[in-house]
């Protein structure tokens, strides 16, 4: 019996949390998350604050988990890499599922990457998504360069390059500076640059 009450005091406290990240997302649309209270989150969720702060210790948490659940939602639906080897073909894959993401809801996109962007918890979930992110990246940087694919690049180094690439892409498509076609494009040029090809044609 202890552990059917363990497991539906789970559940509600999971459901509590989300009760409270769908609120959340709903205010700071609706009035930027400068703006934004915990305040103003728990009585959209129906909580007092004092639930808020149970499951977020700091605004920049949620606004952080917020994030964390755009990029999340993304990347499972990324699928399948495309076919072959072309590491910059499987970069701009993922990039533009995160793309389209985050321009399904830019307003919240635009205010949530503002306000965390330089107040990231170091145990939050974004520090944990960028490691795995990175992981990711360098492994297949290193099979391209082990393959002979691409001209020797240090891992760590091309993740690096990589990200600010597609930030600063990401960065114009939320300023309504380059559409879908045009972000991918883009960074599938710049990419390219930086990723030369071992092979001489």
């Amino acid at each position: 019996m202890s552990m059917l009450n363990d497991m539906r005091r789970a559940e509600r406290k999971e459901r509590t949390r989300q009760e409270v990240l769908d609120a959340a997302r709903e205010v700071i649309v609706a009035q930027g998350f400068a703006a934004t209270t915990a305040r103003d989150v728990a009585q959209r969720a129906g909580v007092a604050v004092g639930t808020v702060f149970a499951h977020f210790a700091t605004m920049a948490r949620l606004a952080e988990t917020l994030l964390d659940e755009t990029v999340g939602q993304a990347l499972a639906a990324v699928g399948d890499e495309p076919d072959g080897d072309d590491l910059v073909a499987q970069l701009v894959h993922v990039s533009a599922a995160l793309y389209d993401a985050y321009r399904a809801d830019p307003e919240l996109s635009r205010q949530v990457l503002s306000g965390s962007l330089f107040e990231a918890d170091p145990d939050g979930p974004s520090r944990r998504r960028m490691g795995e992110f990175a992981a990711w990246v360098g492994t297949r940087v290193h099979a391209a360069v082990t393959a002979g694919q691409i001209e020797p690049i240090d891992p760590q180094e091309a993740f690096l390059i990589y990200f600010a690439l597609y930030f600063g892409v990401l960065g114009l498509g939320l300023r309504g500076e380059l559409d879908a076609a045009g972000q991918t494009e883009m960074l599938d040029r710049m990419l390219r640059r930086v990723f030369r090809s071992a092979v001489r044609l």
